[in-house]
């Protein structure tokens, strides 16, 4: 076991397998991501104050911005960007944390479905994808109404929020094509016919002659 002198003190370190990094990685691939509505909604209404207080500044009616944003010294330039920034990177990860459990969810067994449909929580999902969509409609009004040398401040937050949305809706999309009953209706339909009517339309167009 490998020792380690800190000011004179000995610590030994266990061990480090490859074996072990590699098990762990491989758990932490399979592990349910949890997605946490509440950092969200914060996240999503810090972003939503700052894109409107953007546009309130620079249409000279600041008193009227929603969520009474004060530009004051508490509240510099500097710190707002600090908080915006936060917001960002969160959005960002819980832009991977959809991802990861969109790649769960296709990967997981029939079996295990319903578990999975059921920790990830589709009120939970359906509700974060609504208030992305509701942020992404503000920042991109907002966005056509700002002075163009100022749209630069929000490309980002626009950008960030549209990847975050997008990956919210395919999930989703998702969760009810596994959840939704499928419709099954009676037809007089003639099998045989469809498909030589299939079979003769492929026919047509790997021969390339279409008249």
């Amino acid at each position: 076991m490998p020792e380690i002198s800190l000011s004179g003190i000995i610590v030994r370190s266990a061990p480090v397998h490859k074996e072990d990094i590699m098990h762990s990685n491989q758990e932490d691939k399979t592990r349910m991501p949890f997605i946490d509505s509440v950092k969200t909604a914060a996240a999503i209404g810090l972003l939503m104050q700052h894109s409107t207080a953007l546009y309130c500044q620079e249409n000279n009616f600041l008193s009227l911005a929603p969520c009474g944003y004060n530009f004051n010294a508490e509240h510099s330039t500097e710190a707002r960007g600090l908080m915006m920034d936060r917001a960002l990177d969160f959005i960002k990860e819980l832009t991977d944390t959809l991802n990861v459990a969109y790649r769960l969810l296709v990967e997981s067994p029939e079996s295990k479905r319903d578990m999975v449909i059921q920790t990830l929580d589709p009120v939970k999902t359906d509700l974060i994808e609504l208030q992305l969509r509701g942020l992404e409609g503000a920042i991109k009004n907002i966005y056509k109404e700002c002075p163009e040398e100022k749209r630069h401040l929000l490309k980002r937050p626009l950008l960030v929020t549209a990847q975050a949305r997008a990956s919210a809706a395919k999930l989703n999309h998702l969760i009810l094509q596994m959840t939704k009953a499928v419709g099954v209706f009676a037809s007089d339909i003639d099998i045989h016919a469809l498909r030589a009517l299939a079979k003769h339309g492929t026919n047509v167009f790997e021969s390339g002659s279409f008249h």
